[in-house]
């Protein structure tokens, strides 16, 4: 993501890297959202880790593929023509609006997603049952994924650029020496931290979506109140350990993505 590029240019960064995502990384997502809604068996079935694949895909690349467009567009916004870099708080404030703007859109694609884990089925046939299930099945859980996509939009576009340049700059010949390594020690510092702020809204709206029916899980203060009571304050970062390990590894492809894929597909943009 680039505010040297165009929306379709950062766009097509952003769709390749949320495909990667997933692709790599679907089963931990998985096993994330069955740790959230209380499912105990641990499934190692590829057929059953990878039941979703095409909704996590269509999710994930046009969310994330969306967030850099936006970032982006934010980004112009911000700078109204001037030729100057951001702040530090000003790329951290673009990513972090871009992210939960997105969640409207990619809400309902991962509550047919969660849908199909839990009950299994086609796309196309989740998708129907939800919509005749009117807007209120349709949005269930938005609120929760806003706030989650805001906060992991502003980590892997805001602040993991910010915290990838300050290592360079302090620590040049050891693991500030390359940008990979400078990557990686930004990733384990910023990559924890967001996901262990963005996992309890997350959790959230696993349950909320899991739970269409409101049999258990009906608000999203409703259904704090029961995790809580159950399970203990600790469920609210149920599955945490799947969702940092996917965190790091996807803040690290995005990056990827936003620094060197974009100057080896738009080479013209950064002459």
């Amino acid at each position: 993501m680039s505010k040297n590029l165009s929306e379709a240019e950062n766009a097509t960064l952003g769709a390749v890297g949320g495909w990667v995502d997933v692709t790599l990384l679907q089963a931990t997502n998985y096993w994330k959202n069955a740790a959230q809604q209380g499912l105990t068996k641990f499934e190692t079935d590829p057929r059953v880790l990878y039941r979703g694949y095409f909704a996590n895909c269509l999710n994930n690349a046009s969310c994330v593929m969306l967030q850099f467009a936006g970032t982006g567009m934010i980004q112009k916004l911000i700078v109204r023509g001037e030729d100057r870099s951001l702040t530090k708080g000003e790329q951290i404030a673009a990513a972090f609006s871009s992210g939960y703007l997105t969640g409207f859109i990619c809400g309902p694609i991962e509550l047919a997603m969660i849908q199909q884990q839990r009950k299994g089925g086609s796309l196309g046939a989740t998708a129907a049952n939800l919509i005749a299930g009117g807007p209120s099945t349709v949005m269930r859980g938005t609120f929760g994924i806003c706030l989650r996509e805001g906060i992991y939009c502003g980590g892997f576009l805001g602040l993991m650029p910010v915290l990838r340049g300050m290592i360079q700059e302090s620590f040049p010949d050891s693991v500030g020496r390359t940008e990979d390594s400078a990557r990686f020690a930004a990733a384990l510092l910023g990559g924890p931290l967001c996901s262990m702020l963005s996992h309890p809204p997350d959790t959230f709206k696993s349950c909320m979506q899991g739970d269409i029916e409101r049999t258990k899980f009906g608000s999203m203060r409703e259904t704090y109140a029961v995790l809580v009571k159950e399970r203990g304050i600790a469920s609210l970062w149920a599955g945490a350990p799947w969702r940092i390990f996917r965190q790091l590894c996807a803040m690290m492809i995005f990056d990827k993505c936003a620094t060197q894929l974009s100057q080896t597909l738009f080479p013209h943009r950064y002459k």
